[in-house]
């Protein structure tokens, strides 16, 4: 279990390299008011939304892989993919928007096609991960 489990601490550790990275690019934008930062990020509470909503995936990562470990359960690889990609790419998508907010975000499009894909795998990751962990709360491992 601790090893194929594992992929969410290496996800959330990822996470939270990436969401400390942004808190710094926010910084250098609002009060050191960098340039070169404010040039390559046009939207910042696009930034804004990338860097929480990375520190959130942060958070529910680790807290899964304690849960799973707490009660000794194994979630199937699906579900342990689904959260760590999902948790990875939704706040990209900000990331990419505090880029280029002008980029298209319908389905049709590229981008929201790749987007509504992360959220479908977000949801089967973590549904699937609180279905694991209630059956294993109510009816044991």
């Amino acid at each position: 279990m601790q090893i194929q489990s594992s992929i969410l601490v290496v996800a959330g550790s990822v996470s939270l390299t990436v969401t400390l990275g942004l808190a710094w690019c926010l910084a250098g934008m609002r009060y050191l008011e960098s340039g070169f930062l404010k040039r390559l990020f046009a939207n910042y509470q696009y930034l804004l939304k990338s860097h929480i909503d990375y520190l959130l995936m942060t958070g529910l990562l680790m807290v899964f892989f304690l849960l799973f470990a707490h009660f000794q359960v194994t979630p199937s690889p699906l579900v342990l993919v689904a959260m760590s990609i999902g948790s990875l790419l939704n706040p990209f998508g900000f990331l990419v928007l505090a880029i280029k907010p002008t980029l298209r975000q319908h389905p049709s499009t590229p981008f929201g096609a790749i987007m509504a894909g992360s959220f479908v795998l977000t949801t089967i990751g973590y549904g699937g991960a609180a279905w694991y962990v209630a059956r294993a709360a109510v009816f044991g491992a």
